[in-house]
């Protein structure tokens, strides 16, 4: 169905990224979109329209798009535009089922009427991947997206918009089947936004480079939207969001000049994760609103965070956060066994317990709950301690435990090690080691815990992997407001390594190491929604990576790497979404799930969207799933398996999956008046250079070559002491035709000038542009076309070498 990912990225170069991704914090190296390379666009039996044009003029170029459309309605149309086209009365205006593949630049004329260079409106399945939209500062946005749904914007760059460099609006906050994603795009120079995302559910904001706007660099009005890995600096705002349960993780937030975060009086249910908010002008996160979450991120402003709303939360790790109002709590941890207060208006008590039983563990800590009833107590244990008793370590509220050894369980009289009162709040376990000791039986179970912080903690042999025998090495239940599951290991269990249930709880799962478990590294069952599984590794559990079922609504999911290469790969599935009815009545939809950036590898099937009754007369339906940029590879089923039943699985929708090496690629069973699934996997404009091989004159400490050839604005190549005379070589593998390459420019080689250069054999290298060119951020070259297998940019210029992008194109 799918092709290998062009060019070719080996399994362990993914699996290698995803780990990198768990040691670093902000936008991680390499990006999380992977540019697929497709046999079909909507269908297998398509035959795709394509127009392509070089010289021409714009409102040619609609006639023939019109016309296409009009004799073709129902066929992909692929617009390929390698020249420049001039807006003046009219943007081009793309139909459904479209996908434009820019080589050149869209320009407005300096007597621009438009409202935007390029208009979706009232359309479906439209892209637009490369090229260059300049606005010339008329008072147009450069994409202006209205009313519309499976919009893909991929690696366009948009610069000096009179309004919003993108606008992307669909059809209101509580309209699914919309799924949008935004990649790897360089807006700049906006005197609105740099992008506004309003009224549309399910968009994904990923890999994009937002700078130098006038207004805020994302203003996200939409729901249930991911904001991943962006840099975005130098704007009025770094994000402004006002809208509900939306996720903004793994971003760079830099000298913007007022926030770097605003969650408005509006926001709710947002997350704000592993960000780097700094040195913006005025607050870091500015942050009011209703039940959002801010946790692991990194601060380092002049005030880092203004909070508003008593209902939000903030859970400090690392350094402490001045958190008046919010619920705030900042537990000791394994790697920061701090002396800070802990929660606002709360004193500490720190108790020590060196080895021993756990009973008298218990006798120490309830003393001296009762002996400080206004403190939080904070439970070292140094050791090794033996649980043989009747009953399990049970936690109270406002109580952090520091782990600082391991916990011996000798007898199977109890049905876990750790467990907390019923219910309670305020709850953290950090470090040491859970050893089950081979029984059948759960590590860590809170059966109703509002805010639980479970860091850093490694369970073990609780039951064998092979022998099923049910439960949850950690195991949290019902409950409200969030609770977290920081870099835990777990491995081998008859059961889950890791289960959630409650639809109230927003659960924060990441960076967990999951192994030898019977059933799921993760499982969001029985409604678990608004949830997070992000940067999970899975190896060799039996049934899923990460499960997706039982009526959950809005979970998101990313950077999962799931593999059972060590046991052959025959068994289990990367990440599922799934419902079944186990009795005759109907089953809660599973509905809304977004999955995206995730890696299966060496397993029974990648990815799967199902639906099954078990019990007869029983209904269970998964509707509105999208999968965005999976990949799935050297699977021994399906890369993709679906197998809706019943007429309310609807609205599943597969964009840009990569796929390869697998057993079948797609296996569709939707039956029982379920929809089959629905696909968009648009063109991608052709970056030779992308992810190629590169060679330096020099580099200076702390940059990479590769930066320049990753396709990401926001990194770059800086050279070392030669940047008199510097230059930077692409091997493009083979001999190869181009005739267009594309300079992105860093702030450190501005007053730098170009050269480019071809060779065949790396060693003789001949000019292809004549002269020297280079002034500004950006520079286009278009030469007749010539065949090498290098490119070699030379620099000269008055400090270091500072290239962010080298682009080289066949048109």
């Amino acid at each position: 169905m799918w092709s290998k990912v062009l060019p070719p990225i080996s399994v362990a170069g993914l699996l290698a990224a995803n780990l990198f991704a768990q040691t670093t914090v902000g936008p991680h190296h390499p990006g999380l979109y992977v540019p697929p390379s497709n046999s079909y666009i909507i269908d297998p039996a398509e035959t795709p329209v394509v127009l392509e044009f070089g010289s021409a003029r714009l409102d040619d170029v609609q006639s023939q798009l019109d016309a296409a459309r009009a004799a073709n309605p129902t066929s992909p149309i692929v617009l390929t535009l390698t020249g420049t086209y001039w807006v003046k009365s009219s943007p081009l205006t793309l139909p459904s089922e479209t996908s434009l593949v820019l080589y050149g630049t869209i320009e407005a004329a300096p007597d621009a009427t438009a409202t935007s260079l390029i208009s979706v409106t009232n359309q479906s399945k439209v892209a637009i991947a490369g090229g260059i939209l300049e606005g010339n500062f008329a008072n147009l946005a450069g994409i202006d997206v209205e009313a519309s749904g499976k919009v893909n914007l991929d690696a366009v760059t948009i610069r000096n918009t009179g309004k919003d460099g993108i606008l992307l609006s669909g059809n209101g906050n509580t309209v699914f089947d919309s799924g949008s994603a935004i990649t790897r795009c360089e807006v700049s120079g906006a005197r609105g936004n740099g992008i506004t995302v309003d009224s549309i559910t399910q968009a994904l904001v990923l890999d994009n480079f937002i700078h130098d706007n006038a207004g805020a660099g994302i203003q996200l009005s939409s729901a249930h939207t991911s904001v991943v890995n962006n840099s975005i600096v130098r704007n009025d705002a770094g994000i402004i969001s006002d809208a509900n349960n939306n996720l903004i993780s793994d971003n760079n937030l830099q000298h913007n000049k007022n926030a770097g975060v605003q969650l408005t009086s509006t926001s709710s249910s947002t997350a704000l994760l592993r960000n780097i908010v700094a040195d913006n002008e005025g607050t870091g996160i500015d942050f009011d609103g209703a039940s959002n979450l801010v946790y692991d991120n990194t601060l380092a402003n002049q005030t880092n965070l203004t909070d508003h709303s008593s209902s939000n939360w903030v859970v400090a790790r690392g350094a402490p956060i001045a958190a008046t109002t919010s619920q705030y709590f900042y537990p000791p941890t394994i790697d920061n066994q701090h002396a800070s207060p802990i929660m606002n208006g709360m004193g500490r008590t720190d108790v020590t317990v060196n080895s021993g039983d756990i009973a008298d563990v218990q006798q120490a800590y309830s003393t001296a709950q009762q002996q400080n009833p206004n403190n939080v107590i904070v439970l070292h244990l140094n050791g090794d301690f033996t649980l043989d008793g009747s009953s399990p370590l049970t936690l109270g509220s406002y109580t952090a435990v520091i782990l600082n050894g391991t916990i011996h369980v000798t007898s199977k009289t109890v049905a876990q090690a750790i467990t907390a009162a019923n219910p309670s709040s305020f709850i953290a376990i950090s470090g040491g080691t859970i050893d089950l000791g081979g029984l059948k039986m759960e590590g860590i179970t809170f059966p109703s815990t509002t805010m639980a912080d479970i860091d850093q903690v490694t369970v073990i042999n609780g039951g064998v992997r092979d022998t099923r025998s049910g439960g949850g090495m950690i195991h949290l239940q019902h409950g409200s407001g969030y609770s977290i599951l920081f870099r835990n290991t777990v491995d081998e269990s008859g059961g889950r390594c890791i289960w959630t249930q409650e639809s109230s709880m927003h659960y924060v799962v990441m960076e967990n190491q999951l192994s030898n478990c019977n059933m799921d590294a993760v499982d969001f069952d029985s409604s678990t929604s608004n949830s997070f599984a992000i940067g999970n590794i899975s190896t060799d559990n039996l049934r899923y990576g990460v499960f997706v079922e039982q009526s959950d609504s809005y979970d998101k999911i990313y950077g999962t790497v799931t593999t059972t290469q060590g046991i052959g790969g025959t068994q289990g599935h990367g990440v599922g979404v799934y419902n079944n009815a186990t009795s005759s009545g109907t089953r809660g939809i599973t509905n809304g799930n977004v999955v995206f950036s995730n890696l299966s590898n060496d397993v029974n099937n990648g990815f799967r969207v199902g639906s099954i009754a078990t019990a007869s007369g029983g209904v269970a339906e998964s509707a509105h799933t999208y999968m965005f940029n999976n990949i799935a590879t050297n699977n021994l089923g399906e890369g993709i398996l679906f197998d809706t039943q019943f007429p309310a699985s609807i609205d599943n929708y597969f964009s840009q999956m990569v796929l390869s090496g697998n057993k079948v690629d797609l296996k569709d069973q939707s039956s029982n008046g379920a929809a089959p699934p629905d696909f968009f996997n648009p063109k991608s404009a052709v970056n030779l250079a992308l992810n190629a091989p590169v060679m330096a004159s020099s580099t200076a400490t702390g940059s990479n070559p590769a930066n320049a050839v990753d396709g990401l604005a926001f990194t770059d190549w800086i050279s070392g002491d030669d940047g008199l005379n510097s230059w930077l070589t692409v091997d493009l593998g083979s001999s190869v035709s181009f005739q267009r390459v594309i300079l992105k420019r860093g702030l450190a080689g501005l007053l730098s000038l170009f050269s480019l250069q071809a060779s065949d054999d790396g060693v003789n290298f001949h000019d292809i542009h004549g002269g020297f060119a280079g002034l500004g951020p950006l520079q286009t070259f278009r030469f007749a076309p010539v065949t090498a297998r290098y490119l070699r940019v030379r620099i000269f210029g008055f400090g270091p070498a500072d290239l962010r992008e080298v682009g080289v194109f066949p048109e």
